[in-house]
Parts: C-alpha cells; structure tokens; sequence
C-alpha cells in the first residue's frame, strides 16, 4: 500500500530539495489525555506553529531513521492519499520483526486516535 500511495497522483515531491525541522509528538503531548480524532490533531499542530509534511517526508523519515526501536510505529501528519481501495492513508515508519517498513494507515475522519499514537510534522517555515 505504502508503494501504491507513492505511484498516486497526489503523492508529489518538491521541486527542489528543502532542509525540514521536524517534530514528533504523542498525541498527549499535543494536549489530548483522551485521545483525539484527525481533524483536532491537524488542527492542534497547526495552533503549536507546525503544519502538514510534504507527502515525501514519509520515504525520507524511513530511510533516515535506522535505529528506531522494536514495535515502534510513526504517522506522518499529511494530507491523506488514497490508497487502491480508495481510503484515506497517511504513511507510517514501523519496525516490528520483519525490520524497518514504511507502511500505511487510515486515517478515518471519526476514528479516535490513541494517546500514545506518535505523529512527525514540520515546523512551519518563516515567512522573512
């Protein structure tokens, strides 16, 4: 699935390449001790002065992060690309006993997201 969201219209690379300031937090650390849904973890990121990653971020966080630990699983906050069966997705870097992935999750527009769940997102660029 991770392959198919790549080969989609909607998954596009900069033109040119850009240094990217990334933040990963919990979904408790952006403010939610029960969880949260998408839209207020979007929202939330964008109040703490991050915004959405370029869909490419996803690929280059997995290859860049090599010692990530067993069981660990990552989502990239960005704008969701369908994946072959037309659900929203976003990319997620996993480890788990095959090794390093970079896989796919959906992202359901009411499914609750649990505290612990770990989201990247970038630092919003200044504008000067």
């Amino acid at each position: 699935y991770a392959k198919a969201m790549m080969e989609h219209k909607d998954f596009t690379t900069l033109k040119k390449p850009e240094q990217a300031d990334l933040v990963r937090l919990t979904v408790k650390d952006m403010g939610f001790p029960q969880g949260a849904i998408i839209q207020e973890i979007y929202a939330k990121s964008e109040e703490l002065g991050m915004e959405l990653c370029p869909a490419e971020v996803g690929p280059h966080y997995r290859l860049a992060y090599t010692n990530q630990p067993m069981g660990e699983w990552v989502h990239i906050g960005m704008k969701q690309i369908a994946d072959p069966d037309g659900r929203p997705d976003v990319f997620n870097v996993e480890r788990g006993e095959g090794g390093l992935w970079l896989g796919n999750v959906w992202v359901g527009p009411e499914d609750r997201w649990n505290t612990d769940r770990q989201f990247v997102f970038r630092l919003r660029k200044s504008k000067t």
